[in-house]
């Protein structure tokens, strides 16, 4: 990428922009970009960002053009517009990185959600608790349904398999995959 790469890509963050942080305590936070100085005939670029809901917490973020050319250093990764916060496939989010992944799924298990599509997989949180969702009529819900048409759902996935089989008479596959109880 060259130096107009590099401006290119600065294009996305201005004052108001949302950006995810390491934090050891939490992994990730957002935090709402203050400033930004790009020095083209320097190539350097320096950003500040204020952490969300915690004022006195400030992160800046310093790099040289060929630093970001290079990815020994990476630009803050990019929130998702509010919006889409807590959507339930991820593959529709702006923004599909580590952070933006994991406060979508956070979001989703904060409404009791504990079902997400990434595409056709289904992600499903360990809730850690019994919850009502394996019921007679949730069951019935879903039957005769097309993935997509209700919330993600392990019934989704079940009716659409079992609807490839009886339409293309061919045999489908579940992967199931995790930790206990997978």
């Amino acid at each position: 990428m060259s130096g107009d790469g590099v401006l290119t890509e600065l294009k996305a963050y201005a004052k108001g922009t949302k950006a995810f942080f390491v934090d050891d305590a939490e992994a990730w936070v957002q935090a709402t970009q203050t400033s930004k100085t790009v020095d083209a005939e320097a190539r350097t670029v320096q950003m500040t960002f204020e952490r969300d809901g915690h004022a006195e917490t400030e992160y800046k973020f310093e790099a040289t053009f060929d630093e970001l050319n290079a990815k020994t250093k990476v630009l803050p990764p990019l929130c998702n517009p509010p919006q889409l916060e807590g959507i339930d496939d991820l593959t529709s989010l702006s923004y599909l990185n580590e952070p933006a992944v994991l406060h979508n799924l956070q979001a989703r298990y904060a409404m009791h959600n504990i079902y997400t599509y990434s595409g056709i997989v289904l992600v499903a949180l360990n809730p850690f608790a019994r919850v009502p969702l394996y019921s007679q009529d949730t069951l019935e819900a879903y039957a005769g349904r097309m993935r997509g048409e209700l919330e993600p759902h392990l019934f989704a996935i079940s009716e659409d398999a079992f609807q490839g089989m009886v339409r293309d008479r061919r045999n489908q596959t579940i992967i199931v995959s995790g930790e206990s109880g997978a």
